[in-house]
């Protein structure tokens, strides 16, 4: 038995992840791709064995699959996933979810009303250290959580600014690059916020999941008036006060910052995969995770500490198998983590504070 996997978005990253993946899956069968312009439709069709490549999501859909990955401009989201979970297909959403709550929240009540599964892909919420860090804070290691502080740079200014793309994947020839139109739109989603902060707090309010009251948030902005630095205060349920910041200026080539510190009553959590670090600080006591690496000199390209989205990809699969397994990057986790962002690109633009409660509901 295998699962029937389509695309929905058959960008850069989707060319050089996700149809990869798939189409060398033992479980899968790699059924066909959309993308918004009829070039190079031929040359997916040949490099991944495609059954059908177009620029209609309704004629995949006419195929028969079981799930489908939406990995469209961000601002296509709420479009594409609703049309899969009512033909009654399992969907898994790129981040961000969308650009606004209340497409968030339609993604939801579309999964319910067909009775069909959407997740988001949040690869770090699959890592090893992310997952021994849940698991000590649902036991109450560090007992109730007062606050959170989350760190994460990345190397996406050019990006950011629409001046070049994330490199060029080649599709039998056809040369695939991250395009502006979804990474440098400050209108639809473009921008650090939601390219990249999405990450951190989808891991963060996975971690604890208390309910964001409210949001403010300073930002720098590039000429296109995407930003590039943010800041993002969060007033969390049951008084936990947490900050989200990060920029795309790192050097190119110079790994990844991402970190969190969360402290608690009883103690402090720390994850760190810059470094490949989890450890517990309880009463001057220190616990590190087995199974990570601890020490001044971690491994420079460790793989547990880089990104990678296998998890969410798997859980697909799985989800289209009947197989009972985690969901780390639930559907609910995305609306909450959309609403966070929607506040904050509402607040570094006013300059006030922003009530989750007061955005837009569907």
């Amino acid at each position: 038995m295998t699962a029937r996997i389509g695309v929905i978005g058959a960008g850069f990253w989707a060319s050089y992840f996700y149809l990869p993946f798939f189409r060398d899956h033992a479980d899968v069968e790699l059924v066909g791709v959309v993308r918004r312009e009829e070039e190079g439709l031929d040359n997916f069709k040949r490099a991944f064995g495609l059954e059908v490549a177009t620029t209609s999501v309704d004629d995949l859909l006419a195929a028969g699959v079981d799930g489908v990955v939406v990995s469209s401009p961000h601002a296509l989201h709420r479009q594409h996933a609703v049309a899969a979970l009512e033909a009654r297909v399992h969907v898994l959403v790129e981040k961000p979810m969308a650009v606004k709550r209340a497409d968030a929240q339609a993604i939801v009540e579309a999964a319910t009303a067909a009775g069909r599964t959407a997740a988001v892909a949040l690869g770090w919420n699959y890592k090893r250290l992310s997952i021994w860090a849940k698991e000590q804070l649902d036991a109450g290691r560090i007992g109730r959580v007062t606050s959170v502080t989350a760190y994460k740079a990345s190397s996406l200014t050019a990006v950011f600014s629409g001046l070049s793309g994330y490199g060029v994947v080649d599709v039998d020839g056809f040369p695939v690059e991250a395009e502006a139109n979804t990474w440098a739109r400050s209108d639809a989603g473009g921008g650090y916020l939601y390219g990249q902060l999405s990450h951190l707090l989808g891991l963060g309010l996975w971690l604890t999941p208390a309910e964001p009251e409210d949001v403010f948030a300073r930002a720098s902005f590039l000429p296109n008036g995407c930003d590039n630095d943010i800041q993002v205060s969060v007033k969390l349920a049951d008084g936990i006060i947490a900050t989200y910041n990060g920029q795309g200026r790192r050097p190119w080539a110079i790994r990844h910052s991402y970190d969190f510190r969360i402290a608690g009553e009883e103690g402090v959590l720390e994850l760190d995969m810059e470094h490949v670090r989890a450890e517990l600080l309880l009463q001057g006591a220190l616990e590190a995770a087995e199974v990570l690496h601890v020490g001044p000199e971690p491994p420079p390209y460790s793989e547990e500490g880089m990104y990678s989205c296998d998890g969410p990809a798997q859980f697909l699969v799985d989800t289209c198998l009947g197989r009972e397994v985690p969901n780390r990057s639930p559907a609910d986790l995305g609306v909450r983590t959309v609403a966070v962002m929607e506040a904050a690109w509402e607040s570094a633009h006013s300059g006030q504070p922003v009530r989750i409660d007061a955005l837009a509901a569907v």
